[in-house]
């Protein structure tokens, strides 16, 4: 009978006293904004040194401490830019304790722990950043720059990829520029959200996005101004930015100058091909000059009702003029004729597209919310190109293009979260109408042809997590069709069905697959014609229909304090890929735009960021993949492996930077060619004083921008070409630019959309 007691007493005591018990809430600011990689730590009320308890809150700003035993506690909170908060909690049962943090704007907080600085959701990656990292950071682009796979392209000065992928940004869900970022100070952004597989409405815009969550950002003026004087280019940007109460007004003008320089390209080709029955071979050696400019000018107004609603319309108009004069030296041969030519070729090109877009959110009661956007654009063209040749049978070839593309794009969202998961549906409509005026060799008299082609997509998503697994289930379908003439009418499920573990805080694996289709542009389907060089015509091709991809990928993500690495397997199957093919037309070869019949790419990419040191960091890019392709039913398919590698070098030290890329040249296969992966090379050097940035690069500083095009056996014309791109070697460019900013915290738009045609309704010359 002792026995039982005793027994029964130990089993009370440890059921009263040694339960495993759960501390759980939300950290959220005065705005009731979530702040998600807050640090919690838990310490014993007698021991404030050691950690009983460590975590970071996730993306809604919750967390959760578990296998807590009873006692009296200090929680504390803390986050960079807030101050920290320490509460005494005693705990004796399972508790939810939020927890406000109110906004500290003399200091930077003290990081209690060293929280976690990412979360990996199964189609993006979470970021939060360090005290050294804000400090170091001149602006928020710099400061986003600092991720893995990212870096500031100095060839274009633009965020971008490593590893060379499309980038779509956006600040708080809206499409943005780099110069929207260098408006954002460092200490205002909240956190980084990357997307490696972008949501369902972006997956035919860009391969990655990045959306960038800020804290409640200036309000009163701010502003921005840049100027880049280089050999090969010049850049100028202003924007300015006036808040007042719930209304924002941004004023933004840009310009964008190709140098006309006295060095010129080169191109060594070699063509050969039949013709019924005669042979032709066609060398020669081609001096290019390409130059021009373009310039954009936007007024945005904004206003915002916190928690209630957000609207904003934005006219903007974008001009661009370019220019591209060539010069080559032939030597011509048919069967046993021979004979040395000189040909010409210029393509002049005008275009203004003035655009407005309207966006209108609703938040809803219960978690749910609506948003609307309508984007009308208007593109007005001109082209103006001349190719001719001497020699007995040369020509004397011109083409004239006059149109305008009317562009009309709409688009609804609803979306509803629960607890622990999202889901929305949506529909967008893309319609396009182009009158398109031509003057070719084929008709002295001006052409008239309507071109009509509509997309429309629905959609419906729903995302979340299972404890340690997460999952996104994406179900739409695209309607694609031509409308004139015998235009093609094709409708596509277009899933995305992703399933991930991650195995702890720092390791993760996701199976992915995805599915979209792409329009070919408009002009690759009208009646343009050019006559290029003897016997050979580029056109536009009126039996083009949209492409169909369909991805399969299998991942593993690796997150440590100093060192990230991503490794990748793919397959990529594409129906009716759009590639660049040769036909035979009458007594002619047709250079135009085909639906290939088979288009494979397989293989594998592995990306790798490391920072020995907080001034240092170095990284890359390496692939291995197999493309197999088949142009038609009637010849056989080819196979080719590419390996595109990129190295990269950041250091930093007091105001002074140093950034190094090198693209290494390769090969990959582009349809019918062997394409040469065109190098990028340089150096830049920076300096800091105050709020003004200067900067100095050399582009290709050891090696020149050189590489080679072929076509594979399957083509009927034989082409190789060897590239020099001369203007670009050892070029100089010297930047300046100041940020400026002042006055009380305001939040902005949260728009959750974005849409643009980038379809310019211009005749791309090859």
């Amino acid at each position: 009978m002792k026995t039982t007691i005793t027994l029964i007493a130990l089993f009370c005591f440890n059921i009263c006293f040694c339960q495993d018990l759960i501390l759980k809430g939300q950290i959220t600011d005065e705005h009731k904004e979530s702040i998600p990689f807050a640090n919690i730590a838990l310490y014993q009320t007698n021991d404030t040194i050691n950690v009983v308890k460590g975590s970071a809150s996730d993306l809604s700003g919750k967390y959760s401490l578990q296998n807590i035993n009873p006692g009296n506690y200090i929680l504390k909170v803390s986050y960079i830019g807030y101050k920290t908060e320490s509460l005494p909690i005693h705990i004796n049962k399972n508790i939810i304790q939020n927890i406000i943090l109110k906004s500290d704007s003399q200091s930077l907080t003290e990081i209690v722990i060293e929280g976690k600085r990412n979360i990996r959701s199964i189609d993006k990656t979470s970021y939060t950043f360090t005290t050294t990292q804000i400090d170091k950071a001149k602006d928020g682009r710099d400061l986003i720059a600092t991720l893995p796979n990212l870096h500031i392209d100095r060839t274009t000065n633009s965020l971008s990829t490593i590893n060379g992928k499309s980038i779509m940004i956006l600040i708080n869900g809206i499409k943005a520029t780099d110069d929207d970022l260098k408006l954002i100070s460092a200490d205002k952004i909240k956190n980084v959200e990357i997307y490696d597989v972008p949501p369902m409405r972006y997956i035919n815009d860009a391969e990655n996005v990045v959306n960038i969550n800020t804290k409640p950002l200036d309000t009163g003026w701010s502003g921005n101004l840049y100027g880049t004087l280089g050999q090969m280019f010049s850049n100028a940007s202003f924007a300015l930015s006036y808040v007042k109460g719930d209304n924002k007004f941004t004023l933004n003008y840009g310009t964008h100058i190709n140098m006309k320089r006295n060095i010129k390209d080169l191109e060594t080709g070699h063509y050969n091909y039949q013709i019924n029955n005669d042979n032709y071979t066609y060398d020669y050696f081609r001096e290019s000059q390409t130059w021009g400019n373009q310039h954009n000018i936007g007024l945005t107004y904004s206003i915002n009702k916190e928690k209630n609603y957000d609207f904003q319309i934005k006219i903007f108009t974008n001009t661009s003029n370019g220019k591209l004069d060539a010069n080559k030296t032939i030597e011509f041969t048919q069967n046993k004729f021979q004979e040395e030519r000189i040909g010409k070729l210029n393509d002049h090109t005008k275009s203004i597209v003035p655009t407005l877009d309207i966006y209108y959110s609703k938040t809803l009661p219960k978690n749910n919310s609506i948003a609307f956007n309508v984007v009308g654009s208007y593109f007005d063209n001109e082209q103006n190109t001349h190719s001719a040749e001497s020699g007995s049978t040369g020509f004397d070839d011109m083409m004239y293009i006059n149109n305008q593309k009317k562009t009309l794009i709409g688009e609804a969202i609803y979306n509803h979260k629960f607890t622990k998961s999202n889901l929305s549906f949506g529909y967008r409509t893309h319609l396009n109408y182009l009158t398109n005026k031509v003057t070719n060799s084929l008709s002295e008299k001006l052409q008239k042809e309507n071109i009509n082609t509509q997309k429309h997509y629905i959609y419906g998503e729903v995302s979340g997590e299972l404890k340690s697994f997460m999952y996104r289930v994406s179900l739409g379908g695209n309607y694609d069709t031509q409308l004139d003439r015998e235009g093609f009418h094709n409708f596509t499920f277009t899933p995305i069905l992703m399933a991930g573990y991650n195995i702890n805080e720092s390791n993760s694996i996701r199976l992915t697959y995805h599915s979209s289709t792409q329009m070919p542009d408009m002009l690759q389907m009208s009646d343009a014609c050019i006559l290029i060089m003897n016997n050979f015509y580029q056109t536009g091709n009126h039996n083009l229909e949209n492409s169909h991809l369909q991805s399969w990928g299998l991942s593993y993500d690796l997150y440590l304090k100093r060192l990230s690495l991503s490794a990748n397997l793919f397959y990529d199957h594409t129906n009716n890929s759009l590639f660049d093919s040769y036909q035979y037309g009458e007594n002619c070869i047709l250079f135009q735009t085909g639906n290939a019949e088979k288009d494979i790419h397989r293989g594998g990419e592995f990306n790798l960021n490391y920072m020995p040191w907080d001034f240092l960091r170095i990284g890359g890019s390496i692939g291995v993949s197999q493309q197999i392709f088949q142009p038609s039913q009637e010849v056989s398919s080819f196979s080719y492996w590419s390996y595109p590698v990129s190295v990269y070098l950041s250091a930093s030290y007091k105001s002074f930077s140093l950034d190094i890329l090198q693209k290494f040249g390769g090969t990959f296969l582009s349809g019918l060619y062997k394409t040469g992966i065109e190098k990028v090379s340089y150096i830049s050097l920076g300096y800091t004083y105050k709020k003004v940035n200067f900067g100095l690069q050399c582009f290709f500083p050891f090696i020149k921008d050189k590489y080679s095009n072929e076509t594979i056996p399957e083509s009927i014309v034989y082409h190789k070409t060897d590239y020099h791109i001369k203007r670009k070697d050892h070029a100089l460019a010297l930047s300046v630019s100041w940020n400026f900013g002042f006055g009380k915290k305001k939040s902005s738009v949260q728009k959750n959309m974005e849409n643009y045609d980038s379809d310019n309704g211009l005749f791309k010359i090859k």
